[in-house]
């Protein structure tokens, strides 16, 4: 009885250091995502950037739709 309450017991805590070791590998391995600081009020030719920047955007929403129908389609 002696001897299955002991291994019961390192079983016991072998799981919890693994399920702590998990959590902490967990924890660290998120990246936080840097935010797009966007473009100063002072800096020159800001409009121009602005637009320029928009229609990329604008470029890459079609060009996904574009891929979207096409798996549509087969």
């Amino acid at each position: 009885m002696v001897k299955k309450s002991k291994n019961h017991k390192e079983v016991k805590e072998h799981n919890r250091k693994k399920a702590k070791e998990a959590k902490k590998l967990a924890l660290s391995g998120k990246k936080k995502v840097e935010k797009d600081p966007g473009i100063p009020n002072d800096w020159p030719f800001k409009e121009q950037e602005l637009k320029a920047l928009e229609a990329r955007r604008a470029r890459a929403i079609q060009e996904l739709e574009q891929k979207k129908a096409e798996r549509k389609e087969r």
